[in-house]
């Protein structure tokens, strides 16, 4: 299983190998939440798993009102961020190989759902392009980059 990251407007280019997990505070309305209820599914029509979040490492309530955008972002210097900085504490108080061990147990459950036989890739999703240097996306690899694994940005094949 290989870990990369991306953002929403990708995932149109994905295979069915390629499982996006959202790392949003909220999803676009297409990329369909399937959390609430484990019976429903979507496959989109590259027969790709849409709609998977991972509650741990979407941003908490607590930040939800933190960010004030890319513009008004302190001298658009995002260390100095309250929201990226609240997420990344958020971040380094999960155990890192209890989620690498859930992203195993979700990339095997979605490949048997999608019957692929290719090798799985987990692809974080963000909002963010990854030329945005306001973004979670930084966070995120910093963060992967701590427990000594390379989460490298998704390229379209």
């Amino acid at each position: 299983m290989k870990i990369k990251i991306s953002y929403f407007y990708m995932i149109r280019f994905f295979k069915p190998n390629q499982i996006p997990i959202s790392t949003a505070v909220w999803d676009p309305k297409w990329y369909h939440n399937f959390t609430g209820n484990p019976k429903y599914r979507f496959l989109d029509k590259n027969n790709v798993l849409n709609g998977i979040r991972l509650k741990d490492i979407v941003p908490n309530e607590k930040l939800h009102n933190c960010c004030r955008g890319r513009d008004n972002c302190a001298s658009l210097n995002p260390e100095s961020c309250e929201f990226l900085s609240g997420y990344r504490k958020q971040l380094y108080e999960i155990d890192f190989n209890t989620f690498i061990r859930t992203l195993e147990t979700i990339s095997s459950a979605a490949m048997s759902y999608t019957k692929s036989n290719d090798e799985p890739d987990i692809i974080l999703i963000v909002y963010e392009t990854p030329n945005n240097p306001c973004s979670e996306r930084r966070v995120l690899i910093d963060w992967f980059a701590s427990n000594g694994y390379e989460l490298e940005e998704y390229r379209k094949e």
